[in-house]
C-alpha cells in the first residue's frame, strides 16, 4: 500500500472513530488531543509524508479500534507501529 493510499485510509479511520484530523503550522509534529468533547489529531503540514503517517499510526492506536472496521493490511501496520513505537520506550 502507498503512502498516499494509507493516508487516507488513516483519515477514513480518524472519521469513523470521530477524531478529527487538522493540518495546521506550528512548532512540533503535533498530536492527540482533546478539546470539550471532541477529540483531534493536530499535525504540522511541513512534515513529510512518512512522519505524517508515524503520527497518525501512533495516535489513532491510542483511540481503541476494537469497535471499528479497520482493513486488515491497515491494521496490521497500526500493530506493527504499536510493537516498535513500545520496544522504543523500553
Amino acid at each position: 500500500m502507498d503512502d498516499a493510499s494509507l493516508l487516507q485510509e488513516l483519515e477514513t479511520l480518524a472519521a469513523a472513530l470521530d477524531v478529527e484530523i487538522r493540518y495546521d503550522t506550528f512548532e512540533g509534529d503535533g498530536g492527540l488531543c482533546r478539546i470539550l468533547q471532541k477529540r483531534y489529531i493536530i499535525i504540522n503540514r511541513s512534515l513529510e509524508s512518512a512522519q505524517r503517517l508515524q503520527l497518525l499510526c501512533r495516535e489513532l492506536a491510542r483511540c481503541g479500534l476494537d469497535e471499528v472496521y479497520i482493513r486488515p493490511q491497515v491494521r496490521e501496520i497500526l500493530e506493527a507501529h504499536n510493537l516498535s513505537d513500545s520496544s522504543s520506550h523500553a
